[in-house]
Parts: C-alpha cells; structure tokens; sequence
C-alpha cells in the first residue's frame, strides 16, 4: 500500500497536467450536439412556450417524466436536458424575475453530466443549481441540494421554492436542529431538498444504525418472508436512496473537510475519576523536553516520543492507571499536541466554558463537533476546563465514500482547478471552467511582503485608511481569529470605525457581510470561504473604485486565497485586491522557517517590494503544503476502504 500511496503521490502533478485533455473530452455532451447548439436550441424551444399559461407550463413539465427510463437513467435524461432547461428558465423567469444567464446554463449543462462547474464567484451558483436540480426531479428519487451551512440552505431553498412550485415540484428545507429531527422524513419525501453537507451523512449514518439492528433472516426463514415482515417490520428510516447530489462550493464539503470523517457517537460513562489521565499527561508534559524525549515534526503535525521518552512517562508518579481508556503515552501525546499544534483562538474557541471548534478553512465554529480518541479533553484540560466525558464511536464514513455512493454527484464552485486531480481521483469528475457573463475587470496589485508582522500590519493600517478616505469600503481578509482582533485593536487605537466578522458573531453574519460593500465601510473577517451571502455595491462605490480585498497572510491552501480576492470585482464590476505576507506568518513558521528568514534578510521596501524569487518560493511553499494535505486525505480513505473490507471479510 505504501508504495502505491507513494506513486500516486508522485504523480498527482503529471496527472493534473496530461489529463487535462480527457476532462475535456468527457465535459462534452454525450449526444450530438454541442454545448452551444443546446443553448440554441434551449432560445428557440423557450420562445415555443413563450405564451403559455402557468398551468400549461406546468403540465408540459410534467409530461417529461413520461421520458424517463430507469434502466438507461443518464442517457434519457440527457435527452431531456433542452425541453427540461427551457421550461426551468421561463419559470424562473415568471416566478421571481430571473432569466438564467447563457453561462448560469453552461454551468447546468456541466452539472446535468455529473460534473463541476467552475464558475466564479457572483456569478449565480444559486440559479444555475435550479436547471439540474429540476431536471433531476423528473426520475422521482429526491435532489439532495447541499450547502456547506444552515444559512445557505434556508436562503437557497426559500429562493428557488416559487420556481419549483411553478413547475409542479415540491422542496424542502432538511432540518439541522436536533429539536425538528420528526420533520426529516417528511424533507425527504419531497422532489428537492436542500440541507447541510454533513446532515445527509449523519442521516445515513443514523439509517444504517437502525438497518443493523434489523434481524437477518436464514434461508429457510426468507421462505416465510411475509410472516417474517409481520414479525419484524423495517426499521424506520429517514432516507430515500442517495440518487443525486448537488453539491455548492464543492471543494469545501468534499475536499477542506474531508480531513475529519462523519461520525457519529455517544457520551461515554462520567466519573469522578475520568478527568484524571488528561490532568496528569499535562501536568507531566512540562517536565520532559523537546528533542530529548520527544520530536515534532511540524509539516505533518506528528509528534513522537523517543525510547527514552517512553520510558519517562511510563516511570512518572502517580499514573491513574485505573481510568485509562487507551494506552499512556497517547494521552501524553495528546497534551503535547494540545500545546504545541492547537492554538486558542485560531483551531478553537472557549464559550460558555466549552472547547468549541473553529473550522480552519470557512473560519465558522461548530459546536456539535469534538477531536477524537482523547485529544478534545487534552486541549479542554490545557484550557483549565472540566474534561468533558469522551464520546464512544457508534458509526463512521469518511466524505469520499459517503459522496460516491449517489447515482450522480455533480456540484459548483468558484476555485475548482486547484483540486481537479482530486476530485478526478475519488469521484472521476471533471472541473469544467464556466466563461464569466461579464469580463473581469479585477485589478489584483502585486504581493507586498515584510519583515515582520509589526511592519505588515503598520502596512495594512495605511492601505485601510487611504481607501476609507478615498470612500472606498475595504473587506479584510485574516486566516485567525486572533489576527482579525489584533488588527481590530489597531484600528480602534487610530479611531477607525470597522466591523468584525469571525467564529464568534456566527449569528450576526448575514448583516455583517451584506453591508460591507457601503461607501467608506471597513470589515474584518475570518476566513471568507462558504460565506456565501452577496455583498452589494453601491454606484458610489463603485465611482471610487469597487471592493478593495486585502488578504493578509497566504494560507495553506491556495484556493482559499482565491475565495477570498474573488469576493471584489463580480459581475465585471470594478474592484481591486492585495495580499500582505510577513515573515512571522504560520506558513513559514510552521513549514518552512528558512524561508522565513529569508524574507528577514531581503531588505523589503516600506511599500513591501522584494525580489520575485521570494513569491516564487512562497508559492511553491503553499503548493507543498497542499500536496502533503492531499496525501493525507487519500490514506485516509485508503484506511476507510481496507476497514470496510476487513467488516465485510468477518461478517
């Protein structure tokens, strides 16, 4: 396995390059007609139907199902994909006010033939989902819509709910909240239903619990089926069969969070006793030295005792050899990573007296989710807080293997290039770029690098007040919560007016993002991916200039660099971004400290001007970071699959 893993790994690169020209051929329709001859011919049946009633409309919508073979499902309803669009566009047309873009169809087309749309932010994702999600419903097994939070899912469904009603179709909105959980069968039965990435899991998750606690019967029992099916009714599901999933912003639900499987689990047993192994190994940490009795290597956040470390920790006092769960030294190694690779603030969050996760790529906490096999209570001990019990594992699923079980999974997003090897590897679909409504007209000015972050964030001060004086609003991008308050704090002291977006105003968010293209506003925000809510320009500020995007720090994915800059200049609107860098950012202290110190002796400018070699480095240093990520994700679901094997092979 090792050695496939490696291979692989190798050529991942190669093979984002030379496979570029399949992708293409495989985004091309499977019949006889190209993507431009169905846009034309999508114009011409749309005039058809023109002049009929909503009714007629309606039933001519209806009358598609009629076209549907299950037994050939794709190609059928690739033969519906022109009738099917340009009754979805007039609807959408009558019912709120929309006519869908040529591009907003491209990106349906893309979708409609189990691919992905890469289309750029503010160029309508939320349109373009209704035209593969109506025709979808046509083979009556349920769309899954899936955003990558709550908020999205109620926009979105609330949105397009007219336009589905319309063409005779019904949709749902899946409820998060544990306290709505009786209406999640009622969600499902509808055509389309819109909900959280992690909640379609967690939902087959719970159905495959309940499946297994369903007798098996022998073969001289199955003789007797229908006496069996009296005896011992299915177990009550919520699901239907997983058909067809579309999936927003894509890259995040099946790449960002593919690192953390879906899981579900029950608190274990609390007792007095339970807390004392993690008080003990944090305790215990602070006697024992790096690079005597342990080594961290920081690029694949591992850490590892030495022999003499080992024999250490085992020969240490006071050992509560009673209540542990797992062997010593993993709660001795899970205090050490609780110290030296989670940081308050950046990985997690203390509210109400409770480690609360903060995801490091959408920069939104997630309160329901815990670190596994002891970690969370290491880091809620680290914290001076009551270790919570530990949860017990009941059922597990890693993203990939959830996704590839739909019949078709298809989505969007704007940053898909980066990951196309990716998504071609586990789910063999294609990126398929979506040529903007409108040319860009983004001015993106080049990288400013510094020597230090006081320098950086001096730098940044500057930049923020020129544009506020110039009217023109500023959205400011951080990769911490931490940072995000530490430039807060600066601009408070020069008297700035601003707001700040992060893990901890989840509530207020929506407000916060949809004024932050107002003349002379300022926003600070954590993490800009998967917000989703649209940002107004007003015509003043676009006389001034547009949105001016500043990213501070890169991060470890180059694609979330990108989310953020494509949050200016939509629609061919004017709009202008900058990325800061210093020498103290996490990317080289943790990756690549030389590099770091490179920057230190390179004798940037004030206005952060440094030898083009340096970017080069930095981007090189990013798009290690990704592959060594990428390496991870596919152990991982290798992992998974030898598991599932291993079960089938016992059962």
């Amino acid at each position: 396995m090792a050695l496939g893993l490696k291979h692989q790994y190798e050529r991942r690169g190669y093979l984002e390059a030379r496979l570029s020209h399949h992708w293409r051929a495989l985004s091309k329709p499977q019949g006889k007609r190209s993507d431009q001859q169905r846009l034309a011919a999508i114009d011409q049946y749309g005039k058809e139907i023109e002049s009929l009633s909503d009714a007629q409309l309606r039933t001519e919508f209806e009358k598609l199902r009629d076209g549907i073979d299950p037994i050939h499902l794709a190609k059928s309803l690739d033969d519906l994909v022109v009738p099917a669009f340009a009754l979805v566009r007039e609807a959408s047309r009558r019912a709120c006010g929309l006519f869908p873009y040529p591009e907003q169809i491209l990106g349906g087309l893309a979708m409609v033939r189990g691919g992905i749309a890469e289309m750029a932010t503010g160029e309508g994702k939320t349109l373009a989902a209704i035209l593969p999600s109506s025709l979808f419903a046509l083979a009556g097994k349920g769309v899954h819509v899936i955003t990558v939070n709550s908020y999205l899912a109620e926009r979105d469904q609330e949105f397009t709910q007219p336009i589905f009603e319309l063409l005779g179709l019904t949709s749902a909105l899946l409820p998060s909240d544990q306290e709505k959980i009786s209406e999640k069968p009622d969600a499902y039965k509808k055509d389309i239903t819109y909900g959280v990435g992690y909640e379609f899991g967690f939902d087959y998750l719970r159905d495959q619990l309940a499946l297994m606690q369903c007798p098996h019967p022998g073969p001289r029992e199955r003789l007797r089926e229908a006496l069996l099916a009296k005896k011992h009714p299915r177990p009550s599901t919520v699901q239907r069969s997983l058909s067809f999933a579309i999936v927003d912003e894509i890259d995040s639900v099946l790449i960002d969070e593919a690192g953390s499987p879906l899981l579900i689990s029950q608190a274990g047993p609390d007792t007095p006793e339970s807390d004392a192994p993690y008080l003990r190994a944090l305790n215990l940490i602070n006697s024992i030295e790096e690079d005597v009795h342990y080594s961290i290597e920081t690029l694949k956040r591992t850490i590892q005792l030495s022999p003499i470390g080992r024999d250490v920790i085992y020969d240490a006092p006071g050992i509560p050899w009673e209540s542990l769960m797992r062997p010593w030294e993993i709660y001795v190694l899970n205090a050490l990573k609780a110290e030296h690779f989670f940081t308050r603030d950046i990985h997690y969050v203390v509210v109400e007296d409770k480690v609360c996760i903060v995801d490091e790529f959408t920069g939104r906490r997630h309160d329901e989710r815990t670190w596994r096999e002891g970690l969370h209570q290491a880091i809620e001990a680290k914290e001076e807080l009551t270790p919570r019990p530990e949860n017990i594992d009941s059922a597990s699923i890693t993203r990939q293997r959830f996704f590839a079980q739909y019949e078709i999974t298809c989505g969007m997003t704007g940053t898909g290039q980066e990951s196309a090897g990716e998504f071609w590897h586990f789910f063999k679909m294609p990126v398929i770029p979506i040529p903007e409504h409108r040319p860009c007209a983004r001015d993106v000015l080049p990288e400013r690098v510094y020597i230090s972050r006081e320098t950086c964030f001096s730098a940044i001060l500057r930049d923020i007040q020129e544009r506020k004086q110039a009217g023109q609003p500023v959205l400011v991008g951080t990769r911490t919560i931490q940072v995000s308050e530490d430039i807060s704090e600066l601009l408070k002291e020069k008297g700035v007016q601003h707001r700040v977006l992060n893990a901890k105003q989840d509530e207020e968010e929506s407000d916060i993002i949809s004024t932050a293209g107002q003349q002379g506003s300022i926003l600070i925000a954590t993490n800009m991916a998967g917000r989703g809510t649209h940002i107004d320009i007003s015509p003043e500020t676009l006389a001034n200039g547009g949105l001016h995007v500043i990213l501070v720090e890169r991060n470890e994915s180059r694609r979330i660099d990108r989310q953020l800059i494509g949050r200016t200049a939509r629609q061919g609107q004017a709009g202008t971004a900058c990325s800061y860098v210093s020498a103290d950012d996490f990317l080289f202290e943790h990756y690549e400290p030389e590099l770091g110190d490179r920057i230190r002796n390179s004798h940037a400018s004030e206005l952060g001007q440094v030898d083009p070699a340096i970017s080069k480095s930095i981007d090189q240093l990013q798009h290690r970071v990704e592959r060594i990520r990428y390496q991870q994700r596919l152990q991982m679901a290798h992992r998974d699959e030898w598991l599932d094997q291993t079960k089938k092979t016992l059962a």
